[in-house]
Formats: structure tokens, sequence, C-alpha cells
């Protein structure tokens, strides 16, 4: 009874935290602008893999450079920036096949944080496109949060978007959102209190069958939603929020990536809307 208690009160006090902490991110908006990071070198970046893995690891860099046009990102990134874009890539040839409809694709990316993977999703969008126009839009509530070199997720995203035609960083509410998507990603939306009170957020904002509801309406006739969760756990929870709301959906698993080991576990779902 005791333990109950104690967490009780941290849980309070932590959302108490997060409340001041968000209104005043909120309102100062703080932002540097003019974000640029350092080059990595790319030399040996499977060097820590062996045989096959390593091999077929290589072989789809190369093939993801050219076909997805990465050189410029390979040239101007991080190491890890650089491969998780790769990631990013792998994951939707393994789960999207994109349909020949329209002269435009909608796309929203719900939760971007500081976007780090806007250019894998925008090229691999464009470069399977059939010729079509890309309208791709990432979404952030908290996008003023600082990191520790004193930029803001918005000065990051501003900067990995910044050569993308069509791509926009909505700094706002999902569910003040109003426009209707092809497709939309949504990577570790917020199924459990926890997480979102470690990631900074206040308890008000935890409304995870509301935003599913949400997200669904904002899906076009035979959209595609996307949702990606981390660890079993939080998969289960989601395939339950989304048999409340009775939406077909089809559950694909767990995604491992050739190109990076994850900390923890990708499991996948996709919904088609009638």
């Amino acid at each position: 009874m005791a333990l109950y208690y104690i967490n009780t009160m941290n849980k309070f006090i932590k959302n108490l935290h997060n409340y001041f902490d968000f209104w005043i991110r909120r309102h100062i908006c703080l932002s540097r602008g003019n974000y640029y990071p350092s080059n990595e070198p790319k030399n040996g970046l499977f060097d820590q893999y062996k045989d096959e893995r390593y091999i077929i690891a290589s072989t789809k860099e190369k093939e993801y450079l050219e076909r997805y046009q990465l050189q410029r990102l390979k040239d101007n990134s991080k190491k890890r920036i650089y491969l998780e874009n790769l990631s990013i890539i792998e994951f939707f040839e393994n789960y999207l096949n994109l349909k020949q409809a329209n002269n435009e694709l909608k796309i929203l990316d719900i939760g971007s944080k500081n976007w780090f993977y806007a250019e894998g999703e925008y090229n691999f969008f464009k470069y399977n496109s059939f010729e079509k126009n890309i309208d791709l839009t990432g979404i952030e509530i908290d996008a003023y949060r600082l990191y520790t070199d004193l930029y803001s997720r918005y000065d990051y995203a501003s900067y990995y978007i910044k050569n993308l035609k069509n791509a926009n960083y909505i700094v706002g509410d999902l569910l003040l959102h109003k426009e209707n998507y092809d497709y939309i990603i949504w990577f570790f939306p917020f199924v459990t209190k926890e997480p979102l009170l470690n990631w900074g957020l206040p308890l008000k904002f935890f409304k995870p069958q509301n935003m599913l509801e949400h997200t669904y309406s904002l899906l076009k006739p035979n959209g595609t939603l996307i949702i990606v969760n981390q660890g079993e756990e939080e998969y289960i929870e989601q395939e339950n929020l989304i048999k409340e709301l009775n939406i077909p959906y089809s559950k694909k698993g767990s995604f491992k990536s050739i190109f990076l080991d994850f900390s923890f576990g990708r499991y996948v779902t996709i919904i088609q809307k009638q």
C-alpha cells in the first residue's frame, strides 16, 4: 500500500513538473535557428556485422544510396542519422506498396519529434510515387524541447526538411488537425501513461483512444495508416485500442532492420480505410 501511494505521488509530481515545463516551452518557443550538423565519416558502416548480414547491408546501402538519391544526406550527417534513414526506407519497402491514384500523395507523420528521418521518409515516397507530387507533413506538439546544444526539435526539423519540396513541420496538437491524407505514419504513439510522462508531456495529453479515432478520420478513402509500437506490451495495448473502435487492422509483427539493431522491439500494425 505504501508503495502504491509513493508511485502515485511520484506520478503527480512528475505530471505537475511536465505541465509547467511544457507551458513554458510552448509560450517561449525557443529557437536558435541555423542548426547544421557536423558530418561524420561513413567508413565501415557495417564492420560490426559478419558474413551474410555484412554483405546484405553493404549491398542494400549502395542500392538505396543510388535509388533514393541519398548522397547529400550521406555527406552531411551523423553516422547514426544516415543509418536511421536507410532503416526507414527499408521499413517502408517492407510494409508499403504505393497505390497508383491521383496526381498528389498527401502524407502525415505524427509525433515527428526532430524529424531526423524526414529525408528517408520523403525520398521513399518520391521515388516510388509514379511521378506524383509529394506533400509531406510532420506534426509535433512539443517542438520547442531543447537539446544539450540548446537547439530545439524545431531547429533540427527545419534543417532536415529544408531541401524537401512541399515538406512541412507543424507545431500543434493532432486532435486539432483537420486535413486528409493518403498515408499516415505514426511511430511510437503513447498508449500507456508512463512513456508520455517520461518524454516530458503532461497527462492532459494522454488521450490514446481519441487520438486513434481522430487519426483514422484523417485518412482518405482507401488511405493507409501504419503504426509502429515499441515493445510487445504496447503492441498489445495498441491492438486493444483498435478493437475498441471496431477498426479493421492487420498485425504485421516485429520489424528488424538489416542496418541497425534497435534497443527495443518495433511492432507494426497497418490499417486500411475502406
